[in-house]
């Protein structure tokens, strides 16, 4: 299996993607690209699985590129969104981002509300690491063809599922959540491999 990872941080970007990279490469071979670069590479066809990095970017204030939303759009590949990325998967089909007066920063409780593969072998209620300043809409998940699979205290819309396409997003950041977000990106990978060919 392999997997690309998709690197939104522009400040320390090595740095920053080395959370994701220690635990993918405990489930898949992988190649990390930047965010500018999805058009540029023709490799990622042969990829399994994406997973679309955080980002300090924040979305209602237009730093985004609409490339990548049309990648999204159109990508047919499975894919992980987490934090920007799960804001960006959400609004590539049509969903809303809001932004909080000042960036949530801490350990939340997150609480399944619709059980799903994503969530096997974890509780119902678990703590994970929250670091945002924006959310998606709830209103809008349905009309964007998602399905909520958890929320917290904090943030309406903490895991979502593409109804059609193997497609999730998680608000808070499983590579930095220990035991549980490690669970977290196991059950994901077990999910592709489930409908990946050969």
């Amino acid at each position: 299996m392999k997997t690309i990872i998709i690197n939104s941080y522009r400040v320390n970007a090595e740095q920053k993607i080395l959370s994701y990279v220690e635990i993918v490469k405990k489930f898949s071979l992988y190649q990390v690209i930047s965010d500018v670069e999805i058009f540029n590479i023709v490799d990622y066809l042969d990829c399994d699985a994406l997973i679309l990095s955080g980002s300090p970017d924040l979305i209602t204030k237009n730093a985004y590129s609409k490339s990548y939303l049309e990648f999204l759009r159109y990508n047919t590949i499975p894919c992980l969104g987490i934090c920007y990325g799960h804001q960006l998967l959400a609004k590539a089909f049509g969903a809303n981002i809001l932004s909080y007066p000042t960036c949530i920063e801490k350990q939340e409780t997150i609480r399944v509300i619709k059980k799903d593969p994503l969530f096997k072998d974890i509780p119902d209620e678990f703590l994970a690491c929250e670091n945002h300043q924006e959310y998606v809409v709830l209103n809008d998940l349905s009309k964007a063809g998602f399905e909520l699979l958890a929320n917290s205290p904090s943030c309406e819309v903490e895991a979502i599922k593409h109804i059609e396409k193997c497609f999730y997003g998680v608000q808070f950041h499983p590579e930095r959540s220990g035991i549980i977000g490690e669970t977290i990106f196991k059950n994901f990978f077990d999910i592709v491999r489930a409908i990946t060919p050969g």
